[in-house]
């Protein structure tokens, strides 16, 4: 590849680029600008000089995404587009956001420090997982201020400009911490944990043990939606559009194992659009069995998200090499069922209650029992609040806007959304598949909601508590397949770049509203 890689031709060709994108780096240039003068001005900040280069930041690394993006809009090369924008933006947002600040971060920094001494399962002694001092020297100092709806208000001590312990060594002392997020599977931390294995072993300052495992998570996160993209033949450019909302971004450039969630998702919705599209008689057991492995890796990291097995049911029968193969595909659905029964049962319950969820439980009146009691004894009143939760829009969907102080910008982004669901040019799909999408949408939509409702609202409440925007993200991938109405044949090469840019324009409003918010 270095043989054929020419210098001088690559910029040439990025100059072409530019040149060909200048009028939507002019609008992005204009969208920018008019965000910050109407939303925050320049009265806002502690920092003034700080803002505006951030500010400048985001305008330069915008329009490079812009053109690098003109540069590589071949189908073949989307990929690499999605990449870069996830990549910038992201490691921009991971140095913005305060310590502590996504949600439960404090609880992955504790994961994902024991998984980089190698502990795959962390150990539960005297009602504590074993962690550093430096976790504490970071964020034991750090509060948080949230709303009754757990959105982030206003956090001290927790950016670079405000900790007084970010520049201390590693202190690698023991500590004792109750919780560890020890019910969520290893490989959903590889990547935060060798992140702060290098900031070990290059002995680096304490705050790097947060960077760097962010940045590894958001590596990997922006790595498996370009994987995506290029393993999926249709609708590149509307999964490129739903990976790179900004809560996805925001939640993949921390330490939560969300990031490997999404992108494993991301993974998952376009192999099932490989498998829709493959020819007749080519889905064989490699196929199945590789969608059986990604189901059952996805469902470990959350039960709800067991579902996605049943996308191989609305694959095309005549895909299959036979039936033989087809009926293996519903045998891996069972399989993948039952062994996320015997981890949840056998390990997972267990270890959710090796934290302050066991107390949490017992102080708020927690029961799945009482509760399956309380709601078979009230089904009319179940069925009426399930009907309301089905059709209740939640304003912060996207943006988690009351944290960044979004919500004008969060209904113009919405329709963004809406129109990329709903309006983007797409092939006719099959009926049927698609009904079982929107089916399988539903299901995880509300399937979230009920099991929220019995693991976390205390008996005899039938509005499920703690049910938050950042756990219906893996279903917008499937949105555009599901409900586009839209089948006008013709170029779609204005309508994808037009997309691209307001993706990347929402996620530089991200960046924008995190320093106006926090600096």
């Amino acid at each position: 590849m270095m043989e054929n890689f020419n210098l001088s031709n690559e910029l040439l060709e990025f100059k072409n680029a530019f040149l060909k994108s200048k009028k939507y780096c002019i609008l992005y240039l204009v969208f920018v600008l008019v965000f910050i003068l109407t939303k925050f001005g320049f009265t806002k900040y502690n920092s003034l000089p700080f803002g505006i280069l951030i500010f400048g930041l985001v305008i330069v690394i915008g329009i490079f995404a812009i053109t690098f993006y003109f540069k590589n809009s071949d189908e073949k090369d989307l990929y690499k587009t999605a990449f870069v924008i996830i990549l910038l933006f992201g490691l921009l947002c991971c140095i913005l956001m305060p310590i502590s600040c996504a949600p439960d971060e404090y609880e992955h920094f504790v994961r994902a420090e024991i998984t980089s001494t190698g502990q795959m399962f962390p150990g539960y002694v005297n009602n504590s997982y074993m962690t550093i001092q430096s976790y504490d020297d970071l964020v034991g100092h750090v509060r948080v201020e949230r709303d009754q709806s757990w959105n982030t208000i206003g956090v001290e001590n927790g950016t670079i400009f405000t900790s007084s312990t970010d520049t201390l060594p590693i202190n690698y002392t023991p500590f004792a911490f109750g919780s560890a997020f020890a019910q969520n599977p290893f490989y959903g931390y590889l990547a935060q944990g060798f992140g702060m294995f290098v900031a070990k072993l290059f002995n680096m300052n304490a705050i790097w043990l947060l960077w760097f495992g962010r940045m590894c998570n958001l590596i990997l996160y922006a790595g498996m939606v370009a994987y995506a993209v290029k393993k999926t033949p249709i609708l590149k450019v509307p999964l490129i559009a739903m990976a790179c909302i900004p809560l996805a971004v925001y939640q993949s450039s921390s330490l939560s194992i969300d990031a490997f969630i999404d992108g494993l998702a991301i993974i998952l919705v376009a192999y099932f659009f490989y498998m829709y599209k493959s020819p007749k008689r080519t889905i064989g057991k490699k196929e199945v069995g590789i969608f059986a492995f990604l189901c059952l890796l996805l469902g470990l990291c959350k039960i709800s998200l067991f579902i996605f097995a049943l996308l191989i049911l609305f694959v095309p029968r005549d895909n299959f090499e036979n039936k033989k193969y087809y009926y293996w595909g519903i045998l891996s659905i069972v399989l993948v069922f039952l062994l996320g029964i015997l981890w949840t049962k056998g390990y997972a319950d267990i270890a959710f209650h090796n934290s302050y969820r066991q107390s949490h439980w017992i102080k708020n009146g927690i029961s799945p029992s009482g509760q399956l009691s309380f709601v078979l004894s009230h089904f009319d009143q179940t069925l009426s609040a399930i009907f309301y939760y089905f059709q209740k829009v939640d304003y912060d969907l996207i943006f988690n806007c009351r944290d960044l102080k979004f919500n004008t910008f969060n209904s113009l982004y919405l329709m963004f959304l809406g129109a990329i669901t709903l309006l983007y040019p797409t092939e006719r799909f099959n009926l049927k598949s698609r009904i079982g999408t929107f089916l399988i949408i539903i299901g995880l939509y509300i399937g979230t909601y009920i099991i929220f409702l019995f693991t976390w609202t205390p008996v005899g409440i039938l509005n499920p508590l703690g049910v938050q925007p950042r756990y219906f993200l893996p279903l917008f991938p499937l949105f555009t397949f599901t409900f586009s109405f839209n089948h006008m044949e013709g170029d779609k090469t204005e309508i994808d770049s037009m997309i691209i840019l307001l993706a990347i324009s929402f996620l530089a409003l991200m960046l924008i509203a995190l320093v106006g918010t926090f600096y």
